[in-house]
């Protein structure tokens, strides 16, 4: 069962804390704007994570459309290798920002893709060599 209690449980916790931080905000209790919106955010996930839960539970056909997406190897095969273009793509855009921010002299944004593009390779690194040990 691709949605269980837990997922509905957690949709419920997403948008009762939305709706405390936009009240917080409102309220000023939060003084930054940026809660209020980062609290509409999950309150409108959280709304539609349980509209799509009950659906699950309620409409079989809908319920069989997800359990097949869900296990396809198709699906599987192409999140995988989505993950794979974004890693090359963020890690070129990063080292070619890099490089743009030392010729430009912001050494502070320089400094944050550069050990960002080091973190990433690393973190790559570091899961193929698990990854070469298990498969």
């Amino acid at each position: 069962m691709y949605y269980d209690n837990k997922r509905l449980a957690l949709s419920i916790f997403w948008t009762i804390l939305g709706i405390t931080l936009i009240i917080l905000s409102i309220t000023e209790v939060l003084q930054s704007s940026l809660y209020g919106g980062m609290g509409g955010g999950l309150t409108v996930v959280g709304v539609f994570q349980i509209i799509r839960n009950l659906r699950y539970r309620k409409d079989a056909e809908y319920k069989e459309k997800i359990d097949t997406e869900a296990s396809d190897e198709r699906n599987s095969f192409l999140r995988m290798k989505s993950w794979s273009w974004a890693g090359y793509i963020t890690v070129l855009v990063e080292a070619i920002g890099a490089v743009i921010a030392m010729i430009r002299g912001q050494e502070t944004i320089q400094m944050v893709l550069s050990f960002s593009v080091a973190l990433i390779v690393f973190v790559y690194w570091l899961m193929y060599m698990i990854l070469s040990r298990k498969y």
